[in-house]
């Protein structure tokens, strides 16, 4: 199964109305925010994180980043970025470096920014480099499950 057709069935089972979104071939969700015509505080990006026992999937808004003292702090456990071959590893039906915007739908633990939820809809990425998943705010929190959220992302610092 590839990773889009696993995220339609989940979605699915989960009665969360939804739409594919194409776009460019884009590397980054900034490129893909604008190849899609989409602002990119609604393009929701997943980055994966190492922690004492495990790995999750931290979802934030694509123009923040993760504040790894302040997500480990209300976690309770101290949190690392992980590498690309990780990613590979863990989503192996995603294209190469791909984190895909429902991370539940394979089995591995989660946690949300609340940003997220200021905006009427969200863009999840589908496991590729071209396509989105468009779902509205609302459903977020059913389409998240039972994941645990705070706020924990800030402004992108940009160098």
């Amino acid at each position: 199964m590839n990773a889009l057709h696993r995220m339609e069935r989940f979605l699915d089972a989960h009665h969360i109305p939804f739409d594919l979104v194409a776009h460019p071939r884009s590397q980054t969700s900034a490129e893909t925010a604008r190849l899609a015509g989409v602002p990119p505080d609604r393009i929701a990006k997943g980055v994966l994180l190492n922690g004492d026992d495990c790995q999750m999937v931290a979802m934030i808004p694509a123009d923040q980043e993760i504040h790894l003292g302040r997500l480990g702090l209300d976690l309770g456990v101290e949190v690392s970025l992980a590498d690309e071959a990780s990613v590979s590893a863990l989503f192996s039906e995603c294209d190469p470096g791909v984190v895909p915007g429902l991370p539940n739908a394979w089995g591995v633990e989660m946690v949300w920014d609340d940003a997220l939820l200021a905006k009427p809809d969200v863009y999840l990425e589908a496991g590729d480099h071209e396509r989105l998943l468009h779902i509205e705010t609302r459903y977020l929190r059913e389409a998240f499950g039972d994941a645990p959220h705070c706020h924990f992302s800030h402004p992108r610092t940009h160098h």
